[in-house]
């Protein structure tokens, strides 16, 4: 009986083998796998659609936070912020060893480092792009030396930073990127603002993508790195397309013209949460909507409202403006109303201020304090500065690449409209709005600030020293310099801590500025098109590359047909539902057969 079963069987092997080949033919037709796993030709395009453009691809004209995303994905740290809390982690360098009193840090390189034309990446280079963003005040990058900072190589897979006071230097982590010293040496003579002119397409860097491509106001394309010395990426592109309007950011997104969408204001929301496929990243506000006040000293273009330097005013500005209200019509459900300098997200440093100290929204109040300081009402409802009689209306341009800026300009205008004070709103690109900052061409303006997850940075841009530079209106406080001194002097933790809540109530009393909203950063992407998206922090973190790579790295595209967030794999994935069903119905019949025949056999033995 068993050798008249044999046949039967391995009948029905073949044939299940045979569904098999199918099923695995039907499956390589019908989806599309990453090329690496199936030898395909055709090259993966991760398409991200983006709010604000690129005005300029060059690492040193960076203003924007698409321009920030741009070089995050080309471009290395000597050490990296780790995925998991941010904390510094092997990047370029394995390490860094400190001398006994942190004056002394030696660094140690990974060997074999390339640049994405080929050239080797050695110390050299680190050095160089030290020194460089220091004597060309590249702010951006260098505020992480102390001055008098020095850099040497003694070999190229060893750097030596030596500070001339105790400082925990490369490993707060950094946020400085390394630069090729062969494509940057040439501009060692330039000034900043011929070095950030400089045409630097495709661009030569360390990371996974470099920018090879820019149809400006459209869209940016960067090409996998064949020298990046991490894990191979799986798309050979990533497309940044530009959207001027949300509206239609989001059509595309359910349309499935692009996979991911970043910016996404949060009056959309429940309409991004409707499309099907479709997940919400909504990552802890790390970021600030900014309302600075322009004091002037940035040059012959300067010429601010005078009556904003008086604290009255500016007091009186801050409790005219209802916080709450420009959450609810501009952020609903994403946002918190703002109070100090440090964003929520750096848990440890942010202060929030004490019930007793808190400036209150009370447009009556304010009113009062104006009338007392003399700035009467005009027949246009305008009040008139007693000084120089000057009708107190504010220039303020708003930022394109700060989600929500010119619908929160509107509310402010109204708001202060009620106290006397006239505004005009002026939306404006970011790299425009950086050419402002820098001329101090404006009152006041609406920007947006992420800090690093250390404070040192944030706090600096308050301080008299970097005017222009990082200072949004070249505020000058000889009180607040000497607190950023002591914090940057002081390495412990506690001690620290103490100085840096000071410096943020001393910030929110003098009012230099108004924070506004601690907004979150809505992201979503098509769960049918990409998976892999890795946030960072972990947890409500970024999908996108804000602080590093790691998730563009790990992205692939979603290679089943049934939904499936997981590439395939081998054994049954991916495998259509029809083929199954073929199967199991070859399945039943065989074992019909079968157990006829093994009854037939049976029947025939009984009688004999």
């Amino acid at each position: 009986m068993i050798r008249a079963l044999r046949p039967l069987v391995l009948c029905l092997c073949a044939l299940i083998a045979g569904v098999g080949w199918l099923a695995t033919s039907a499956t390589a037709d019908s989806v599309a796998p990453s090329p690496s796993a199936t030898g395909s030709t055709a090259p993966s395009v991760l398409r991200i659609g983006i709010t604000s453009g690129i005005d300029n691809p060059n690492i040193f004209a960076v203003a924007s936070v698409a321009e920030w995303q741009a070089v995050v994905m080309q471009y290395d740290m000597l050490l990296r912020f780790g995925d998991k809390d941010l904390t510094a982690a092997p990047s370029l360098a394995t390490g860094c060893d400190p001398n006994a009193d942190r004056t002394v840090w030696t660094c140690h390189l990974q060997p074999g480092l390339m640049w994405s034309d080929g050239q080797p990446l050695t110390s050299k280079d680190v050095a160089f792009s030290y020194r460089f963003v220091i004597d060309k005040q590249f702010d951006y990058f260098s505020g992480y030396f102390p001055e008098g900072t020095t850099f040497e190589t003694p070999d190229d897979l060893t750097l030596v930073w030596k500070s001339p006071i105790p400082t925990n230097g490369p490993t707060v982590p950094a946020w400085s990127y390394v630069v090729p010293e062969h494509v940057w040496k040439k501009y060692a003579n330039a000034d900043a603002k011929t070095i950030r002119a400089a045409e630097t397409l495709p661009n030569v860097g360390s990371g996974p993508y470099v920018m090879s491509s820019a149809n400006p106001g459209q869209n940016w394309t960067f090409t996998r790195n064949p020298n990046f010395w991490g894990t191979k990426p799986a798309y050979d592109t990533i497309e940044f397309q530009l959207f001027t309007n949300q509206d239609a950011m989001v059509q595309a997104l359910k349309n499935g013209q692009i996979d991911i969408a970043d910016g996404i204001e949060g009056s959309l929301l429940p309409a991004v949460t409707a499309i099907p496929n479709v997940a919400v990243q909504r990552v802890v506000a790390d970021s600030w909507v900014n309302l600075a006040f322009n004091f002037g000293g940035q040059g012959a273009a300067s010429k601010p409202l005078p009556a904003l330097a008086d604290l009255t005013v500016r007091k009186a500005i801050e409790m005219a403006i209802d916080k709450q209200q420009i959450v609810d019509k501009v952020y609903p459900g994403s946002a918190t109303p703002g109070e100090t300098i440090i964003r929520p997200l750096s848990t440890y440093w942010h202060l929030t201020v004490p019930k007793d100290k808190v400036i209150p929204y009370d447009p009556a109040a304010a009113n009062t304090m104006l009338d007392k300081a003399g700035y009467t009402m005009g027949a246009d409802g305008v009040r008139v500065d007693p000084k120089t009689g000057q009708p107190l209306t504010i220039r303020m341009p708003v930022s394109d690449d700060t989600s929500g800026s010119t619908q929160a300009g509107q509310l402010i205008a109204s708001f202060l409209k009620k106290i006397g004070i006239a505004v005009k709103v002026q939306p404006v690109t970011a790299g425009k709005m950086y050419d402002l900052q820098q001329a101090g061409d404006f009152d006041a303006y609406i920007w947006y600030w992420s800090g690093d997850p250390d404070p040192n940075y944030q706090l600096s841009a308050f301080t008299s020293t970097p005017c222009p530079g990082l200072s949004d209106g070249c505020w000058n406080d000889p009180t607040y310099d000497t607190m950023f001194a002591k914090q940057q002097a002081t390495l412990d933790p506690a001690e620290r801590k103490v100085i840096v809540d000071d410096m943020q109530q001393y910030v929110y009393d003098q009012v230099p500025n108004v924070v506004l909203v601690y907004p979150e950063t809505i992201e979503a992407y098509r769960t049918d098109k990409v998976a892999g998206l890795t946030p960072v922090p972990e947890g409500n973190g970024y999908l996108m590359p804000s602080y590093v790579y790691t998730s563009m790295v790990n992205a692939h595209p979603v290679a089943a047909v049934d939904g499936s967030n997981s590439p395939t794999s081998s054994g049954s994935a991916g495998i259509p539902p029809w083929v199954w069903a073929v199967i199991t119905l070859i399945v039943v019949a065989l074992v019909a057969v079968v157990v006829r025949r093994s009854r037939g056999a049976a029947e025939r033995d009984e009688r004999d």
